[in-house]
């Protein structure tokens, strides 16, 4: 009986092993999309009523801002009052009003909310 300089298993292995490997295609990381979520996104309030909003956001990878880069205004002229941490209170008078938040990091991105005051 005449046996082979080497056993058939390690001849498998030392081929796998040697064989080239194909590169991988290296993938381009999905550019960062920022978004922004405003709630509620609709109420009704009697005048001078208050209300709080609140600005979701996301951030580039590794980035964590000392303070939320959020801006906060109300569009009509006349249409109540916002402050800075997102509290509105409704003007003296009737109508439909919007809160505008804008993201003072990406300021293209600026989301609205209805108000309605009766």
């Amino acid at each position: 009986m005449s046996r082979a300089p080497f056993p058939l298993s390690i001849l498998l292995l030392g081929l796998a092993c040697g064989a080239p490997k194909a590169p991988v295609p290296a993938t381009a990381p999905e550019p960062f999309k920022p978004l922004l979520v405003l709630r509620p996104t609709a109420v009704a309030l009697i005048p001078g009523a208050s209300q709080a909003f609140q600005a979701e956001i996301n951030y580039p990878e590794g980035v964590r801002p000392l303070r939320q880069p959020v801006a906060w205004s109300v569009i009509e002229p006349d249409g109540g009052t916002i402050t800075p941490a997102g509290l509105y209170t409704a003007p003296a008078r009737y109508g439909t009003f919007h809160v505008e938040a804008r993201r003072e990091d990406f300021p293209e991105v600026r989301v609205a909310a209805t108000v309605v005051v009766r």
